[in-house]
């Protein structure tokens, strides 16, 4: 069986601001939740597919709650992101890494009446401490793998040229060991030793395509990359039994719709694109899957595929 599985971060616009070492405002309505996350929903129940949204609970408030609910009623998987998007979570105390997960975790059964059982880590940092806090809160599987080493060193440039220009990104590089991830469904045994031989935790690593260079096959590369590119990625991709694509809410919306964008325009690659283009761009994709045979699925289905030992 050939699977592929479409998610999506939702992290607030906020998150744009640290990352570029911006001061982050007050933001009532944020654009990026009312737009871009609706769009994706929309994209994908046109589609009739499923997919994950892994949740950031600190960009909701009364004026945008709806959409999470929504979200979830159309059975979409959510899964947890954390509470605040820190990008320091993998360096917090034991203790207070579970108080942010158990935050986000406890807002979305409020909110959307959904026990989470998936877990993203902000900026793709993960840590020993880190899985066996989701493991000990009976969370199934992390996807916060990234086995991409020119991801890692553009990251790295950034921060320092950031940095240099006095803006200090608030984005971090927790370890460059997660660069060297493998590419298929499998226990994380080589970072929890707690976890070795224990069938009830799995890693959903994020697809990258040619091993040396690790291109990630994500929402950016998707809607940046020239054609032929793409395409190129799209067609070694194929041979692969399990795709997992990661793209963010800012990815589906337009430059132009809020104001909040202003200050983004010119550091946020994919903001220099049309909203048409971006669409079409993720409907390629989505085509050339089915086209070549693939189902697709939440990260969750294919957690509990690999642990019942039905995915190879």
């Amino acid at each position: 069986m050939k699977i592929a599985c479409m998610n999506v971060d939702a992290d607030p616009i906020i998150c744009y601001y640290a990352i570029h070492g911006l001061d982050v405002p007050e933001i009532d309505e944020d654009p990026v939740y009312t737009n871009g996350l609706s769009r994706f929903a929309e994209l994908f129940e046109k589609n009739s597919i499923k997919a994950t949204f892994f949740v950031t609970a600190c960009g909701f408030n009364e004026k945008n709650r709806e959409i999470l609910k929504k979200i979830a009623d159309s059975g979409f998987e959510i899964a947890d992101h954390s509470f605040s998007h820190n990008y320091q979570l993998t360096r917090l105390p034991k203790d207070e890494i579970y108080q942010e997960i158990k935050k986000n975790r406890d807002f979305l059964e409020e909110v959307a009446g959904i026990t989470c059982k998936g877990f993203r880590s902000p900026g793709y940092n993960s840590s020993e401490d880190l899985i066996s806090v989701l493991k000990s809160a009976g969370y199934i599987y992390d996807s916060s793998l990234f086995p991409s080493i020119s991801y890692y060193l553009a990251k790295w440039l950034l921060i320092n040229l950031k940095k240099f220009s006095g803006h200090n990104s608030k984005s971090i590089i927790s370890s460059f060991a997660d660069a060297f991830g493998r590419y298929t469904p499998e226990f994380i045994e080589k970072t929890v030793r707690d976890v070795k031989g224990d069938g009830s935790f799995t890693e959903l690593p994020m697809t990258t395509l040619f091993p040396l260079a690790g291109i990630p096959l994500i929402g950016t590369s998707i809607i940046t990359f020239p054609g032929f590119l793409l395409d190129m990625m799209l067609k070694v991709s194929k041979k692969r039994n399990f795709i997992n694509i990661e793209a963010h809410g800012i990815d589906l919306c337009d430059a132009g719709e809020s104001p909040k964008f202003a200050p983004l325009r010119g550091k946020q690659p994919d903001l220099a694109f049309s909203l048409e283009r971006k669409l079409k761009r993720f409907q390629r994709v989505i085509d050339f899957y089915k086209e070549n045979g693939f189902e697709f699925k939440t990260l969750c289905e294919v957690a509990g595929m690999k642990l019942n030992g039905t995915l190879e």
